[in-house]
């Protein structure tokens, strides 16, 4: 009788939920949204959720199966959102009608992990006034002015590549990018030289790697970015461990009280920090040359500067993880991506190799930070990989008040997460002429003009815009010209392709790795 009962009310709870779960895929039909017919357990995302691909990848696919639609939805589980294929629509959610997705709806208990309480992740005016304040941080006076701290790094590139050349199975170029990266980062964000090119075992380069090691936290939350924040305090489902915290938080507080007791400043970002900190030089820190971002601010006044935000020793730690997470991975990527490209076509690599030569000797022999703006063709060579490897492949939104689409019936509801597929915008044919290709003739000037403008958004777009995108190009830019200069490159035997992302990472990270062999010119 007992085993009876309890049949009957495990059959009862598995048809109320599975009763529960098709009435929530029933969301769409409400508000006149296309949508992709969920599988009843996993929704849309079951490849990803089973960890068979990654989850940029999955939004990829479902950019690409959702054609010809401008727009549409997708359930992971239960839970609805709306992706955005059309480039003039993404116009209007990034900055024509900001104000109904202003925030990014990612989910921070602040209490539980401070350092991830930053720029990216902050809501309403809390954001809108730290963003003020940061407007003047990445402009190109500040650029400049970082400028010798990166040429520094870029200059122990060398000897390193030359110990490579000795190897008959070549090197991992996701390893020497990203401690390059590690090192420009740790010298501009943080204010110390880590050497990490020098010493890949340093205590700053062990961490940099714990921050992106495989966590089911991280997993579930990215699965679930607008989590309410009660579940992440209560389950203390941290994106990085306690470590990690205490060791990039400890690092700001030593250097800030150090700088602030000897009067030393160093140019980097941390200066600007405290400069704010300090309310010093604020008429320069407002400075800025964005116009989405420029016509925002107007819009919302003094309104904002009332309602101030304290820049404690936290919150800065706080910019300078963000910094990191913006500056070491990404660029790492975009360089390791890029050099994968030219040593498969060693036509293209020539060819930007004499474009850097022939400007270094231009320049008197020197690289200087304006002489990064006279390559083209390098420029056409970063567009494209960022292009083809966007730092950014996905943009989520979050709506905070129900918003009509332009030239539809269809509503997106306050509360509904938005997500944009980089990687699927561009990957789709309409705009890019031969989107799996490595391609760099998608980026002439006339190829430019024919093609929507928000078919190419790899940093972003509109006032939440990646503010540090200006410091990744440099970043970017002098690494490339510091690898090609004195070295030619070509894919090693150990090299796997074609190229198969891990499913585990948040990141474009390669199964096997990324293996060249290079030889001194």
């Amino acid at each position: 009788m007992l085993v009876l009962i309890v049949l009957i009310l495990f059959a009862t709870i598995i048809f109320y939920l599975y009763r529960y779960i098709k009435t929530s895929h029933k969301f769409f039909h409400q508000f006149g949204i296309p949508y992709i017919e969920p599988h009843w357990f996993f929704g849309n995302m079951k490849d990803m959720i089973l960890m068979k691909i990654s989850l940029f990848e999955a939004y990829k696919d479902l950019h690409k199966t959702l054609e010809p639609h401008r727009f549409g939805g997708v359930y992971t589980f239960t839970k609805p959102s709306v992706l955005i294929r059309d480039p003039e629509l993404i116009k209007m959610i990034l900055v024509k009608d900001f104000s109904y997705f202003r925030d990014r709806g990612v989910s921070v208990a602040r209490e539980v992990e401070p350092l991830a309480y930053h720029l990216f992740s902050m809501k309403g005016d809390e954001w809108k006034n730290l963003r003020i304040k940061l407007t003047g941080t990445f402009t190109s006076g500040k650029m400049k002015m970082m400028f010798p701290l990166l040429k520094t790094c870029a200059q122990d590139i060398k000897p390193q590549l030359t110990k490579y050349s000795e190897l008959p199975e070549g090197f991992d170029a996701k390893d020497l990018c990203s401690r390059f990266t590690t090192d420009v980062i740790s010298s501009c964000a943080f204010g110390i030289d880590t050497h990490s090119l020098q010493d890949p075992d340093t205590e700053f380069r062990a961490m940099c790697q714990r921050v992106f090691k495989f966590r089911w936290q991280m997993i579930l939350r990215m699965l679930f970015p607008h989590m309410p924040t009660s579940y992440i305090k209560a389950l203390r489902l941290q994106a990085f461990d306690t470590t990690v915290h205490s060791f990039f938080t400890n690092i700001v507080k030593d250097i800030v009280t150090h700088r602030e007791r000897n009067n030393i400043t160093r140019g980097d970002f941390l200066d600007i920090l405290i400069a704010i900190k300090n309310h010093t030089d604020m008429g320069k820190m407002k400075e800025h040359d964005n116009p989405d971002l420029e016509k925002f601010l107007s819009q919302i006044g003094e309104k904002c500067i009332k309602t101030d935000v304290e820049m404690t020793i936290e919150l800065m730690a706080a910019q300078c993880f963000l910094f990191f997470l913006g500056g070491f991975e990404t660029s790492a990527s975009a360089l390791t991506f890029m050099l994968f490209e030219l040593a498969r076509n060693p036509h293209m690599q020539d060819k930007l190799r004499r474009e850097i030569l022939s400007t270094i000797e231009n320049n008197g022999g020197e690289i200087t930070y304006d002489m990064m703006k006279k390559m083209p063709y390098l420029d056409m060579i970063i567009a494209e990989t960022l292009r083809k490897y966007p730092p950014a492949s996905i943009i989520i939104r979050k709506c905070v008040e129900n918003y009509k689409i332009p030239e539809s019936d269809a509503i997106i509801k306050e509360g509904t997460p938005v997500f944009i597929s980089t990687l699927g915008l561009h990957g789709d044919k309409n705009y890019y002429e031969r989107p799996g290709d490595f391609y760099p003739e998608h980026f002439t000037k006339e190829a430019i003009s024919e093609r929507p403008h928000y078919a190419y958004i790899p940093f972003g777009e509109g006032p939440r815009i990646c503010i540090a995108e200006r410091f990744a190009r440099m970043q970017i830019t002098l690494g490339a010209i510091y690898l090609l200069k004195d070295f030619s490159f070509e894919v090693s035997p150990k090299m796997q392709i074609p190229l198969k992302f891990l499913p585990s990472a948040g990141n474009t990270n390669v199964k096997g790795g990324v293996w060249l062999k290079c030889k001194p010119l």
